[in-house]
């Protein structure tokens, strides 16, 4: 069934193409016959000087046969009738009168008697007078000046309407006089005065006329060569990378008004009128847009084949001489338009081979689709040089429309060939947007998107070095304790499996609690946590809750994802709140990213004090004042200490929420008792402390704060500290 609609749908629009203009492929009506002047007898005469000043005189008729019975009348050859080269007029000599006239016979049982009718005239020129029976029925009549016409009537396709009774059985006589200008040179006549078609003047009916002159064809071409043209020039605009695409659409543009101009469409709409405009404007308008379209044609196929390859001297050539050509039709005077026009077809000529030699060297060389264009360009060549030859020697006479049916043939090859080179670099941007997709993706592996955000950059490509922003956060640190020792246990490639095991599954832990990881420092991990981020839940938008929940998460995996061979990870994590700078670093050739500020390094010596205080989690007071869901989370307070290198003290607190039960059940009812001696142990009262420490060590030996503290204190009752003594401990390594 498809395929049944698919041809029925191809033959509808061959049928559309091969017969609209002159017949519906439904069938036709009944028409009378109609009259064909062109094939009645017809004589003229050329009028002189003498003769038009002093025009012959004859009482009681008006018929312009009888007002010039005097001069000398001969038989006219068949239709075409270029006036100029049947009586021999002499280039620039001026402007002439010439007078035809013809007759046919009506029967009495002629339906055109009875019906409205009318003339039809493929074209007439340059000015005249039309009468039917001594009836003026239209006339276009300038005076002139200085053998020059005031204004030129050379219309198309136009319809004189017959009033009723004019027409009459028996023999009746149509005359007309013309008015037109002597050539400018012996070699190209004047076409525009008389009749330069072949045939199809008749008189009809009215209906019968207007039915077989209506341009389907015409509008159905210009409509499709405007629209391509248009699309491919708004195309080029907003994609300036391939510039066949706007010679493309120009030479549809151009294609689109050389056959507007030059179908009886503009003419019926805008010129055929009684006294209308001087239809000189609309000639240039037609030769100027047929000049530039073999050229712009060049340039697309010099970009289509051989983008930024060679000079083509030929093309240039061809389109400076055209330019020439082009810029003459608007200046010259109108008389020299019809000589410049010959000039440019002898030009057309030679181009038409080019542009087939230039195909055969494009299949040579084996250009893709360059076959496909061969074709179609050798098609229409053939049909174009026809065309030329036929409008130069007059062949025979009249223009068939197959050369514009060949035409749209070629564009819909030109059209099929672009939507192929779309396709594929349609095809090839995919790869390449696949292939920048899967870049950036492994460029975000190296440098989180929150990074790149935090430094208000949309891209990764907007980072350059020194980039910085200052930003309050948490900054989590995460250390694999006792890896080294795992490490010797294992084969290369288990190593690399171990951790990537661990640092995954931690990863999607930080994710997924609105964090990011920064770097990984062999089986340490860096990961930074913002109080706003999009990725937050609403009720955890506190960097403190998502960093210390990301903590108790990954000290609660440690235990469930160990292998038979290592056991269960140990994991130490210090975790601190505060300002830091984030920005990136490095030279031109290399560039990373980097998170600097007392924040940072505070957050390193806690993590590495979770080897000391045999904890999983330690947070600073800076954090644990910010909590927020989480101020109800098991945590004691542990130690008072000022690391290396700094001089404020910090206040340590043990996060065990991530403890096994029973020892975070043990500690979480010892909580207060650690707080009294810590208290005495930080006023002094060693021996008081000592005592509290000791009993819980009797009952907890391996609560490792409650062990270093029982021996703080008895260190001290043994050596009594200077009068200095704050409770502060100072850590004199990292």
């Amino acid at each position: 069934m498809g395929r049944i609609a698919s041809r029925n749908l191809f033959l509808t629009f061959i049928c559309f193409l091969s017969f609209s203009g002159f017949q519906n492929c439904t069938g036709t009506k009944d028409y009378p016959q109609a009259i064909d002047l062109g094939s009645i007898r017809w004589e003229g005469t050329l009028l002189d000087e003498q003769e038009k000043s002093s025009p012959p005189k004859t009482k009681g008729k008006s018929n312009l046969s009888a007002e010039s019975s005097a001069l000398h009348w001969i038989e006219l050859p068949h239709f075409p009738l270029a006036f100029t080269k049947i009586f021999n007029l002499s280039p620039r000599s001026g402007i002439y009168e010439v007078h035809i006239r013809g007759s046919f016979d009506l029967s009495k049982e002629n339906r055109l008697l009875s019906m409205p009718t009318g003339i039809y005239l493929p074209d007439i020129g340059e000015n005249w007078r039309i009468r039917l029976n001594d009836k003026l029925l239209r006339e276009e009549w300038f005076d002139s000046q200085n053998k020059e016409l005031a204004k030129r009537r050379s219309v198309k396709g136009l319809t004189v309407p017959i009033p009723a009774g004019i027409l009459k059985s028996g023999k009746n006589e149509i005359a007309i006089v013309f008015k037109g200008q002597a050539s400018v040179t012996e070699y190209v006549p004047n076409d525009h005065f008389g009749f330069y078609h072949a045939g199809g003047f008749k008189i009809s009916s009215l209906e019968e006329i207007y039915d077989s002159g209506t341009e389907y064809l015409d509008i159905f071409l210009f409509g499709i060569y405007f629209i391509f043209g248009f699309y491919h020039v708004l195309f080029y605009v907003t994609r300036k990378q391939d510039s066949y695409y706007l010679f493309f659409g120009l030479f549809s543009l151009l294609s689109s008004i050389y056959f507007y101009s030059t179908s009886y469409l503009i003419y019926n709409k805008f010129v055929n009128y009684p006294g209308g405009p001087d239809t000189s404007y609309f000639y240039r308008l037609e030769f100027a847009s047929l000049v530039p379209i073999v050229p712009v044609f060049l340039l697309f196929a010099r970009d289509f084949f051989y983008r930024n390859e060679g000079t083509f001297w030929a093309i240039r050539i061809f389109c400076g001489a055209s330019t020439v050509f082009f810029l003459a039709t608007w200046i010259l005077p109108f008389e020299f338009l019809l000589a410049n026009l010959r000039l440019y077809q002898f030009l057309l000529i030679p181009m038409l081979v080019y542009v087939l030699f230039f195909s055969f060297q494009a299949i040579r060389r084996k250009k893709a689709d360059s076959v496909k264009l061969f074709i179609g360009i050798g098609v229409c060549a053939l049909f174009g040089i026809w065309d030329t030859l036929d409008a130069i020697y007059k062949i025979i006479g009249i223009h068939y429309p197959y050369f514009k049916i060949a035409y749209s043939v070629f564009i819909i090859v030109i059209i099929s060939l672009l939507v192929s080179r779309y396709v594929s670099l349609y095809k090839e941007s995919q790869m390449l947007n696949l292939e920048i997709s899967r870049q950036r993706d492994a460029f975000y592996r190296f440098v989180p998107s929150d990074f790149i955000s935090i430094l208000d950059k949309r891209s990764p490509v907007e980072i350059k070095i020194g980039d910085s922003k200052e930003k309050t956060m948490t900054v989590f640190f995460a250390d694999l304790r006792g890896y080294t020792t795992v490490s010797e246990k294992l084969a290369p490639e288990e190593n690399i499996k171990y951790l990537n095991r661990y640092l995954s599954a931690f990863e999607d832990r930080i994710y997924k609690n609105a964090g990011f990881v920064d770097k990984y420092i062999g089986d340490a991990i860096l990961a930074l946590f913002s109080d706003h981020s999009d990725r937050a839940e609403k009720e955890k938008f506190n960097s403190a809750d998502n960093a210390l929940q990301s903590a108790i998460e990954m000290v609660r995996l440690t235990g469930s994802i160990g292998g038979d061979m290592t056991g269960p990870a140990d994991l130490g994590i210090g975790i601190n709140t505060g300002t830091l700078i984030l920005g990136t670093v490095g030279s031109d050739r290399r560039i990373d990213t980097t998170v600097v500020g007392d924040t940072v390094n505070l957050s390193s010596r806690v993590q590495n004090l979770t080897a000391f205080y045999k904890t999983k989690i330690l947070i600073t007071h800076h954090t644990f004042l910010r909590l927020n869901l989480l101020s109800e989370v098991r945590a004691r307070e542990i130690d008072t200490v000022i690391v290396k290198g700094k001089t404020q003290p910090v206040i340590l607190y043990e996060v065990y929420e991530g403890d096994p039960p029973e020892l975070a059940d043990w500690k979480d009812s010892v909580k207060s008792k650690l707080n009294e001696g810590i208290i005495l142990y930080k006023v002094g009262d060693f021996k008081s402390a000592f005592a509290i420490f000791r009993e819980l060590y009797k009952k907890k030996p391996l609560d490792s704060v409650i062990r270093l503290y029982a021996k703080r204190t008895k260190f001290f009752l043994n050596q009594t500290p200077g009068k200095d003594w704050d409770g502060i401990f100072r850590l004199h390594r990292k």
